[in-house]
């Protein structure tokens, strides 16, 4: 008999002509054993190693580099996908078996939550299909996500924030300061170290970011987003707003924002005062992401400074990533008009134009 129970165990294994016994600590059903058993010959006629998409997606995490934020994301977007295809072979996992998964996903996922779970399956078919397990790469349809306009605040807004912050919340004002003139990430604003700052010429070295934490582990310091390192040129009004926060004692022995060197576990703290005093000035309740990044990169672009210049300010790789944030106002939009205004319209005169009549 090929499969058996394991003594004084309720699990079953298998054995296999010229190759032994099969245990890989038991299998908890017959049935499962009988699969594993049929699995295992195949692999054997063949010559070639079958994997499991539950395997290649294991394989997957462990060869690649990812930041704890990113790996409780895969993990939490797995737990849906691992039911549908985990025990497919990935040469099974086809275009069709892809909009069956789509279609039995919960149903109150919307098109973006859906991609960023088909996202996972494609980032592991062509993980196998590098390292030669697969012959190709199917195609995965993804969903249509309506493309949703991004806020952002104008030079005049902002103003208006950090005058309201410097007087309500002045030991976040510096904080807020170098998001809005510098457009850094909240990790990288968290884990600004007082070493990090250049006096000649003013200079601030951007080369680690706050990780954000999980209930099971803490925020820790680890490595800016792509692993590079950004030098960024400080005007005067920036190099004062550092000094006042540290004369005013709001800074640590080590970090600007961080006076025993510790980081709240999701790096919230900023949360609270930014929407106190939206609300206070009427000011639209925008995130972060939103007054620092997208609103430097748009205001850069509005007055005309060019992709390359906001790219290298940001430190995206890409200038694709730079064209996402760099959105531009009515102001700019309004000049490019006026800038292709004819000489002489023929409407201009509208007595000579009556007279030709």
């Amino acid at each position: 008999m090929a499969i058996r129970r394991l003594n004084k165990s309720w699990q079953y294994d298998f054995t296999l002509e010229g190759h032994g016994r099969q245990r890989k600590a038991g299998f908890r059903t017959k049935v499962e054993a009988r699969e594993a058993e049929r699995r295992k010959r195949e692999e054997l006629i063949s010559g070639q190693r079958r994997f499991l998409m539950a395997d290649a997606y294991r394989m997957y995490l462990s060869a690649t580099r990812m930041k704890p934020g990113s790996r409780d994301n895969c993990a939490r977007f797995w737990r849906d996908l691992e039911s549908h295809i985990g025990r497919l072979y990935i040469e099974q996992v086809d275009t069709s078996v892809i909009d069956e998964l789509k279609a039995g996903l919960p149903t109150h996922l919307g098109p973006e939550s859906i991609n960023n779970r088909l996202k996972i399956v494609r980032a592991v078919l062509r993980f196998m299909w590098k390292r030669g397990h697969l012959r190709a790469v199917p195609y995965v349809p993804m969903e249509s996500a309506p493309e949703r306009a991004t806020d952002w605040y104008t030079e005049e807004e902002r103003d208006r924030l950090l005058r309201g912050m410097f007087e309500m919340f002045p030991q976040w004002y510096a904080f807020f300061y170098l998001t809005t003139r510098l457009g850094l990430r909240t990790g990288e604003v968290y884990a600004i170290a007082r070493d990090r700052i250049r006096d000649v010429p003013p200079q601030l070295i951007v080369d680690r970011a706050i990780q954000r934490g999980h209930k099971a582990r803490p925020a820790r310091l680890g490595p800016r987003k792509n692993n590079k390192v950004l030098t960024l040129a400080l005007t005067e009004d920036v190099v004062d707003a550092i000094r006042w926060h540290v004369q005013q004692g709001y800074a640590g022995p080590e970090f600007l924002f961080s006076k025993d060197g510790s980081f709240p576990t999701r790096i919230y703290s900023h949360a609270r005062p930014l929407r106190i005093v939206q609300r206070a000035l009427g000011l639209r309740e925008l995130g972060h992401h939103q007054i620092g990044r997208h609103s430097v990169a748009s205001q850069a672009a509005t007055s005309g400074h060019s992709i390359k210049a906001i790219q290298a300010q940001l430190g995206h790789k890409s200038a694709k990533s730079t064209h996402q944030y760099a959105h531009l106002g009515q102001r700019a939009q309004l000049r490019l008009v006026r800038d292709l205004e004819p000489s002489s319209p023929p409407h201009v005169n509208v007595r000579s134009t009556s007279e030709n009549r």
